[in-house]
């Protein structure tokens, strides 16, 4: 393949992994009525629960002020509910309810949550070289990650 080749098969899969990603994402939402945020923040919950605002933040990779609204809507539509620690009572422990843990089980797997899953198995060096691969796209496009949530 020419450089030339490369660039534009380079081109393609990205474009095509962010259109698919979308195109799951909305059927999902259609199917459940849920977001793929608040289905990954409900799957991460039915394994590590209670959580605090901080763990789901880092979890999501986003800030704490981009999680709380997400979860105002969450309890709001009864998927979690939230408590004072008792022991420490600045701290905010999140948990699913029933409901939450019923629709993390049954909604479908989002690409983003496939690679969450998937990725830990593959070997070290081949982890590597994907993080390295966009490491590289991401200055390339001078992705400027602070503005992100």
């Amino acid at each position: 393949m020419s450089q030339q080749e490369l660039a534009n098969s380079i081109m393609h899969r990205f474009l095509t992994l962010m259109r698919y990603r979308q195109h799951v994402a909305s059927r999902i939402w259609k199917e459940t009525n849920a977001s793929g945020r608040q289905l990954a923040v409900l799957r991460f919950l039915a394994e590590h629960s209670p959580s605090t605002v901080g763990e789901i933040s880092a979890f999501l990779y986003v800030r704490d002020g981009t999680t709380s609204p997400l979860l105002d809507r969450m309890e709001r539509d009864g998927l979690v509910t939230r408590q004072r620690c008792t022991q420490d009572a600045r701290r905010v422990l999140v948990e699913p309810t029933a409901r939450g843990r019923e629709l993390a089980a049954s909604a479908p797997l989002s690409p983003v949550a496939l690679l969450r899953a998937r990725l830990p198995e593959l070997p070290a060096d081949e982890l590597e070289q994907i993080d390295r691969a966009l490491a590289r796209l991401s200055a390339l496009a001078q992705v400027d990650e602070s503005v992100l949530e």
